[in-house]
């Protein structure tokens, strides 16, 4: 981050090589000077690359630079969490919680299938805590939150299949369910898209949302781009067209 920001007034690209935490940083730094001069590139290199994914860039290096070479560009929407910008998604609750306890090495070793296990250590061990979720005028009780900016989530799941990073607005998947065994079928039904029919399911578009815990006394976390980021309460907002990226 600290990087991208000295560069972004006075070169013409950014490159970032390594996954989607990595991209995260330097978009952070790219959106703290206030008319950057320089573009975003990724050379995808890391766990997940959901991003790359997204974008359709490619996974070889004399590729992905070929791409860079080409100058081609797409104005993205960039989110923000209480500041943080994120490209992708923010996510409050259980994934948030699989993030901040998820090994580094395991990531290292096992990639994606390291979230999967730790999401079923950490996530399931208790009861969700909920928290209020307000958007659009109107107030949810949820356990779990998504706010796309990104049709893919941890790889090629398709939490909010709808989301378009270009559009000025973020799709919000809000998960309502209070028990263990609602978010195991929650999550069961994510692969083929069925969880978009869950009743314990809402997906509403908005520019803002806010996220508040009902209870004071409960820590629950939030995500931005697959890496930790804080705790709720949290205001999660879009700034349209407000990131240049190289694409194909």
């Amino acid at each position: 981050m600290e990087i991208a920001r000295r560069l972004a007034p006075t070169v013409d690209v950014v490159i970032a090589v390594g996954g989607d935490g990595t991209v995260n940083e330097v978009t952070n730094g790219l959106a703290d000077v206030s008319a950057p001069k320089a573009r975003l590139a990724v050379v995808p290199a890391g766990t997940v690359n959901v991003l790359a994914r997204e974008l359709g860039l490619p996974f070889q290096v004399k590729q992905a630079c070929d791409v860079i070479a080409g100058g081609k560009t797409v104005s993205l929407d960039l989110g923000r969490a209480n500041g943080r910008s994120f490209v992708l998604m923010v996510g409050a609750g259980v994934d948030a919680l699989t993030v901040r306890n998820v090994d580094p090495q395991a990531k290292r070793w096992f990639r994606e299938l390291a979230f999967v296990g730790t999401g079923l250590r950490c996530g399931f061990a208790a009861a969700p805590s909920p928290f209020l979720v307000r958007a659009n005028g109107r107030e949810y009780q949820a356990t779990f939150f998504v706010a796309g900016n990104s049709r893919y989530y941890a790889g090629r799941l398709e939490i909010t299949p709808s989301a378009d990073p270009t559009d000025g607005l973020l799709d919000l998947m809000i998960f309502t369910g209070s028990t263990r065994p609602s978010l195991a079928v929650f999550w069961l039904e994510v692969p083929s898209g069925l969880h978009l029919h869950n009743p314990n399911v809402t997906c509403i578009q908005a520019a803002r949302a806010e996220l508040i815990p009902l209870n004071e006394r409960d820590t629950i976390w939030y995500q931005t781009d697959g890496e930790p980021a804080g705790q709720l309460p949290a205001t999660v907002e879009i700034d349209p067209h407000a990131l240049e990226v190289l694409v194909p």
